[in-house]
């Protein structure tokens, strides 16, 4: 078993790349028989981090049914989650009505930046998962 060296929680030697828990890379881990004591305040920052493969999930999910930033809001970026919520519909409508007025190719391409705005928010959210949890751990408070 090895602790993190971030957030101090034990884990299988499987996972010694990364932290499973605050998703911090581990940097040579190693084994360690006595846990890292824990005060209170390392206790608050490790139960308000976020999973960055919870974020990952909900944006995909909620992405696939057309609620593009739905994991940004799981991470508190609640109007740069409204914004990217917002520019999917917008590519989607406009896509649609596009399509209704016989430009085929347009429509197409418009689905393909939808896609992509997908695929790119999903990757984003975990890049701030990520960041929201080691800005939590240096600082102990929430990024924004």
């Amino acid at each position: 078993m090895v602790f993190c060296r971030n957030c101090g929680r034990q884990f299988s030697m499987e996972d010694a790349t990364y932290c499973p828990f605050c998703g911090r890379r581990q940097q040579q881990a190693q084994p360690h028989q006595v846990p890292p004591i824990q005060n209170s305040s390392s206790t608050i920052v490790t139960s308000s981090m976020k999973n960055p493969g919870t974020a990952v999930l909900i944006a995909l999910i909620a992405g696939i049914f057309g609620f593009q930033g739905i994991g940004h809001l799981y991470l508190g970026k609640i109007a740069y989650g409204i914004g990217l919520l917002l520019l999917g519909w917008t590519i989607g409508i406009f896509a649609i009505l596009v399509l209704i007025g016989g430009g085929i190719a347009m429509a197409v391409l418009l689905w393909i930046v939808g896609i992509a705005l997908w695929i790119w928010q999903a990757h984003n959210a975990n890049k701030l998962a990520k960041y929201y949890n080691e800005y939590l751990v240096q600082k102990s408070v929430a990024p924004w």
